[in-house]
């Protein structure tokens, strides 16, 4: 489904991904983990056409997409969740939503959308008509990823989903990311610090460091691994 090949990305002078390759088949769940700064979020951002790389190859469903409009590339079924949620605290849920929906014409599939997000995501339907803004830390990654929805992606990108929530959300978000990959069917790259939860729930899985990747394989056997248990998982 996506193919990066000696991907090289740069901010200015400053080289962030170094000959970055790596691979997503459909139906997957993929972690990408990796300490601060290490390149995970730039990952993420040249895929999505955030951040256009200098170098290498990008292939999503066959098609080059390096360099392409990040709208162009939402179009064909990829859509984006950026690290800190970046929702508009001063809309509604419902309004978020629909602004998630901007690229779908048919008003009844938006509201098909809408209470397909309300199913999976009960908590939001109670909160409907309140402010993004005025929603908890969990609530607002829910609504995050109930607004990426809306265009129904063959592909989600994952950006530190559990970052500033408590111990419950975090496992209740992570139990989302998985119903998502099963019962929908939805390809997932996931960018995680909590290394353990990533690593638990993805079918492989690449370390990042520096901008280059250092290792990759089965995520039970990266999870296994005594560098990245020392480095990632906390264990001395």
């Amino acid at each position: 489904m996506l193919e990066l090949r000696d991907i090289h990305t740069y901010y200015g002078h400053i080289h962030a991904l170094k000959g970055v390759s790596l691979e997503v088949m459909q139906g997957e769940i993929i972690a990408l983990i990796g300490g601060n700064g290490a390149g995970k979020t730039t990952t993420l951002r040249t895929i999505s056409g955030m951040q256009k790389p200098r170098a290498g190859t990008l292939h999503y469903l066959g098609k080059d997409i390096a360099g392409v409009r990040p709208d162009t590339i939402m179009m064909q079924g990829m859509s984006h969740v950026p690290e800190g949620r970046r929702i508009f605290g001063q809309l509604t849920v419902r309004e978020n939503l629909e602004i998630g929906a901007y690229t779908v014409s048919d008003r009844s599939l938006i509201d098909q959308r809408i209470q397909e997000g309300f199913e999976f995501f009960p908590r939001l339907k109670e909160r409907e008509k309140q402010l993004g803004g005025t929603l908890s830390g969990g609530e607002q990654q829910m609504l995050a990823i109930a607004r990426a929805l809306m265009v129904a992606p063959k592909l989600l990108l994952l950006d530190e989903p559990s970052m500033g929530l408590s111990p419950l959300f975090v496992e209740t978000i992570f139990d989302i990311i998985e119903r998502l990959n099963r019962e929908r069917g939805t390809t997932i790259l996931l960018v995680e610090q909590n290394a353990s939860m990533a690593l638990g729930i993805a079918k492989r899985a690449y370390v990042l460091q520096t901008g280059e990747i250092r290792l990759q394989g089965p995520a039970h056997e990266i999870a296994s691994n005594e560098s990245v248990r020392k480095a990632y998982l906390g264990e001395d």
